[in-house]
C-alpha cells in the first residue's frame, strides 16, 4: 500500500511519519510525503530529525514538496496531519475524497480485528468505520516549538503509525 502523509511545510511532521513508516514496516509499506500548501527544496527539521532513532538516509536526502495531483494519484491512502490539511486537499482535489483522511481519524476507526487486506478493500472499510474529521484530532506542528514539543510529536505519531501499520495487517520490524 502506499500511503502519502501529508502536513504544512513537509519539514516535520510528515516526513518524520514517512521516515518512521519506512522504518517499521520495511517492504511492507510504501510512505511518501507532501506539504499543502507546502514549499520546495527544504530539509528536514533538525528538531525532528533529532527524534529518529536512527540516522537514516531517507531523513537526511529529504527535501519537501509541495502537493500535486501527480503526488495524490501514485498514493492508495492520504493521511491528513489536521483537518486544514484534509480540508484543503477535498477543496483543490475533490476526486481524491475516498482516500484522503486525518491520520488519527483513521487510525482511531481501525477495528481491534485490523482492516481487510489489500488498499481498496481496507480503505472502503475504514471509511465505513471512521468517525468525522476534526480540529479535536490535529497532530499539533512541533515546528519552532523546541526539542519537548518535537519530542511529543514524534511519541504521538510513532504511536499512531505503529497503530496503523498493525490495522493494516503489517508486522513491524524489531528496532535493534
Amino acid at each position: 500500500m502506499r500511503i502519502l502523509y501529508v502536513c504544512t511545510a513537509n519539514i516535520s511532521r510528515s516526513p518524520y511519519a514517512q521516515v518512521r513508516t519506512s522504518e517499521l514496516f520495511e517492504g511492507q509499506l510504501q510512505a511518501a510525503s507532501a506539504g499543502i500548501p507546502g514549499t520546495t527544496g527544504r530539509r528536514m527539521d533538525p528538531a525532528m530529525e533529532a527524534q529518529l532513532p536512527f540516522e537514516d538516509d531517507e531523513a537526511l536526502n529529504h527535501r519537501s514538496r509541495v502537493l500535486s495531483a501527480e503526488i495524490l494519484d501514485a498514493s492508495d491512502l492520504i493521511l491528513t496531519m489536521e483537518f486544514a490539511h484534509h480540508m484543503r486537499i477535498l477543496d483543490a482535489w475533490p476526486d481524491s475524497a475516498h482516500k484522503v483522511f486525518g491520520l488519527r481519524q483513521f487510525v482511531d476507526g481501525i477495528p481491534s480485528g485490523g482492516l481487510p487486506s489489500g488498499p481498496e478493500e481496507s480503505i472502503r472499510r475504514a471509511a465505513d468505520l471512521v468517525t468525522a474529521n476534526s480540529m479535536m484530532l490535529d497532530i499539533e506542528d512541533p515546528y519552532g516549538r523546541g526539542q519537548r514539543a518535537a519530542r511529543d510529536c514524534a511519541g504521538r505519531l510513532d504511536r499512531l503509525i505503529l497503530g496503523l501499520g498493525v490495522g493494516l495487517g503489517c508486522q513491524p520490524v524489531p528496532e535493534d
